[in-house]
């Protein structure tokens, strides 16, 4: 049954919609933080050492960025963010900032500052990236260097891993926000806050000082015509972008953690002086749980090769693996085919354009009995 809070909610929200954007904001660098496999966390016992079993403990990881760039780039995305949050209040849904209009065209013109600021230091980490490899082969030593460098990007790949992008959805809304206008918002806010289950994400005093921020703003901005179609036109090109991208990394993205840890299982089943671990086995059952949670952009060939290979990884055990070739042979030869499917990009981006023509045809309604 419909109450009359539930109308009013429904009031608020829809006159909320007139005059707001909801802004999904994503950045991204080469954080260059990667797990380090097979790897082995000891503890001093007095004279000996004693390693911490995996339970126990978080996974180790490469933290392989140089300490300057990633002052620098952590200082811009969090001004990014902070240029966001500050003209906005946070969604319940993570990542999701309630924008308004009229605030609109200063924050996304200082977020395409900052996006310019980005490809500043982009090129510039391109050009000393080089450089940045080999301080670490020196660093590092050649041996643990080499272990490293599977997880980097390479030098032709690196510039695309820095963005700053931003999915808007807009709803509308043109003109000057009056008081009324924010009291609305201010009641719908506190509808949203006391509909929400669990925790709140951000506190009523936060809300309320964002409010203010809007209050004072009152009279001082404008959105036109002729700019609000501006921003739509771009809200419209961004979240197709946004969208696009957001497709083939949810298609390449499990393939590729997939392709990395069958090599590095085959790797240690063809070198009879590495040890086998159980974490090196839970990398390749952890990959088939990514893919086939994105099976909607996985080929059936690519299933059929998992479902097959899950068998015999699941019946084999670390002890099994270190002392009988004969068993690392079968499992390995049954990753070689998972392998070569998850590492076929032209089956990846067959997958995408399957998925983007599928169209959804509306059921036929049965005749009720009478």
């Amino acid at each position: 049954m419909t109450t009359s809070t539930d109308l009013e909610g429904g009031r608020l929200l829809t006159q909320l919609n007139r005059h707001v954007f909801m802004v999904m904001l994503h950045v991204s660098w080469p954080k260059m933080t990667y797990q380090i496999a097979d790897a082995i966390v000891e503890i001093k016992t007095g004279d000996d050492k004693t390693e911490v079993e995996e339970k126990f403990r978080t996974h180790p990881q490469w933290q392989l960025m140089p300490e300057e760039w990633r002052k620098k780039l952590v200082n811009l995305e969090g001004r990014a963010r902070t240029m966001l949050s500050a003209a906005s209040i946070n969604f319940a849904t993570r990542g999701v900032s309630i924008l308004p209009v009229t605030r609109a065209s200063d924050v996304f013109r200082s977020l395409r500052a900052l996006r310019r600021e980005m490809h500043t230091y982009r090129d510039q980490f391109v050009k000393e990236y080089g450089d940045i490899l080999r301080d670490l082969r020196v660093e590092l030593g050649n041996e643990l260097y080499d272990e490293a460098k599977k997880k980097l990007p390479s030098e032709e790949s690196v510039r695309d891993k820095f963005s700053i992008v931003w999915a808007i959805m807009p709803t509308g809304g043109r003109g000057n926000v009056e008081e009324a206008d924010i009291d609305a918002v201010e009641q719908a806010i506190n509808h949203l806050i006391a509909e929400i289950p669990g925790p709140i994400p951000y506190t009523v005093d936060a809300a309320q000082a964002a409010l203010q921020k809007m209050r004072e703003g009152l009279g001082t901005t404008t959105v036109t015509d002729d700019e609000a179609e501006d921003l739509i036109r771009e809200a419209r090109e961004q979240m197709g972008k946004f969208t696009k991208d957001m497709l083939n990394d949810m298609a390449r993205e499990p393939r590729q953690m997939l392709t990395d840890a069958a090599d590095n299982l085959m790797e240690a089943l063809r070198d009879p002086s590495r040890t086998i671990r159980n974490g090196t086995i839970e990398q390749v059952r952890r990959a088939f749980e990514m893919v086939e949670g994105f099976s909607f952009l996985a080929s059936p060939q690519l299933l059929a090769q998992i479902r097959s290979c899950r068998e015999r990884i699941d019946n084999v055990t670390p002890k099994m693996l270190n002392s009988d070739a004969e068993i690392g042979a079968k499992l390995a030869a049954g990753l070689q085919g998972v392998r070569e499917e998850a590492a076929d990009a032209q089956a990846s981006t067959e997958a995408v354009r399957r998925f983007r023509g599928v169209k959804i045809r509306k059921r036929k309604k049965e005749a009720v009995p009478t």
